[in-house]
């Protein structure tokens, strides 16, 4: 039987060192442990994440889209879809659904509006149209009229520009970006431009005169006037918003560069509801694929028919509806895009989180 050794100084020292030694391999080994464990149980996740919740849908059933009505003689007779590497793109599960800001009639309204008008160029006492809807007249330099809604103080201005030779005579037009600066500031002159649409950089797209009617024109030199199509910025950077017709801006005219100051403005139309863009919920998407389907069924809303009576889709996006007309929601639409300037518009909510009714695009 071994004899127990005495416990002194050297068998402490002995000791403490082998708890040292061992301790020191214990902790290396727990830090070895853990970092392997969070490593693993991050790949784990990183291969098997946890389902995101469930859509909000915190609106409840949303009203369908409102869309103009059309014929089948407004469509292409049949479709056909060429993108690349033949596969629709994937948006994911959800999108996101707005709050619209409804307007509504001030006792200041009728005042308000009689601001704007003349910081517009129109002093002159308008015609009543409507309880909402004013019309002002002014003949130089050339003939023009203003018809604004005195509810939202959206308009539309127009003139007989095509008519006027004197403005093919001097084509001094802006380059594009001071083009986009002319028609913002013009609005802003009477009423300030609401943040979605003063962040946009806008677009321009060169217009010639032919026999009192609008063509395209190659390039700024071979124009006599120039589009600005100004939408709202697009949603997330990257969902752009479409109207009834087209990619067309909320705020969009026509530049002259025989006139100056605000009468470079021939033809102008500012329709435009303001997003909460605060309010907001996700809702299911139905899929490209039976947004497709309706496409091809003729079902689809044809904001363009293109050239062709063949329509060749060669992109698909998500977007946002923009309706002239107010509406309670923004909601998201698929577009298919193609040949001729083609433009094609789908709801893309699930048709589940639609009220059922007869009008507009059938929703299946």
């Amino acid at each position: 039987m071994a004899t127990p050794q005495p416990f002194n100084l050297t068998r402490a020292a002995y000791l403490g060192r082998q708890t040292i030694k061992f301790g020191s391999i214990a902790l290396v080994a727990l830090i070895i442990g853990r970092f392997a464990f969070t490593a693993g149980y991050a790949y784990y996740k990183m291969l098997y994440p946890d389902p995101p919740p469930p859509p909000t849908v915190g609106f409840g059933v949303l009203p369908t889209l409102r869309f103009p009505e059309q014929t089948l003689t407004d469509k292409p007779s049949s479709y056909e879809i060429e993108i690349p590497q033949s596969r629709l793109p994937d948006f994911g599960d959800r999108a996101k659904v707005f709050l619209m800001t409804r307007s509504s009639l001030s006792l200041l309204a009728d005042q308000r509006a009689k601001e704007i008008a003349a910081n517009y160029g129109y002093v002159f006492t308008p015609t009543v149209l409507s309880n909402t809807l004013y019309r002002w007249t002014k003949s130089t330099p050339i003939q023009s009229t203003l018809e604004m809604n005195v509810r939202n103080f959206s308009f539309d201005l127009t003139s007989d520009y095509l008519s006027r030779s004197e403005l093919l005579t001097n084509r001094n037009l802006p380059n594009e970006s001071n083009a986009v600066s002319v028609v913002k500031a013009f609005v802003n002159a009477g009423q300030q431009l609401p943040n979605d649409i003063a962040t946009s950089s806008g677009y321009v797209s060169y217009y010639k005169s032919l026999g009192g009617e609008l063509e395209p024109a190659v390039s700024l030199s071979d124009a006599d006037f120039l589009r600005v199509d100004i939408p709202r910025f697009p949603i997330d950077g990257d969902k752009r918003f479409f109207t009834p017709d087209g990619d067309e801006g909320a705020l969009h005219g026509m530049v002259t560069g025989a006139l100056t100051g605000k009468d470079q403005i021939v033809d102008l139309h500012y329709h435009y509801q303001p997003i909460d863009y605060t309010e907001r919920h996700t809702y299911p998407l139905r899929t490209v694929q039976s947004a497709w389907q309706i496409v091809q069924a003729g079902e689809a809303y044809v904001a363009n028919p293109g050239t062709s009576d063949i329509a060749v889709i060669r992109n698909v996006v998500l977007g946002y509806y923009d309706d002239p007309e107010e509406q309670d929601y923004m909601q998201p639409i698929y577009v298919f895009e193609g040949d001729g300037g083609f433009l094609a518009y789908v709801p893309a909510i699930d048709p589940l989180y639609y009220q059922s009714t007869t009008d507009g695009v059938p929703i299946r």
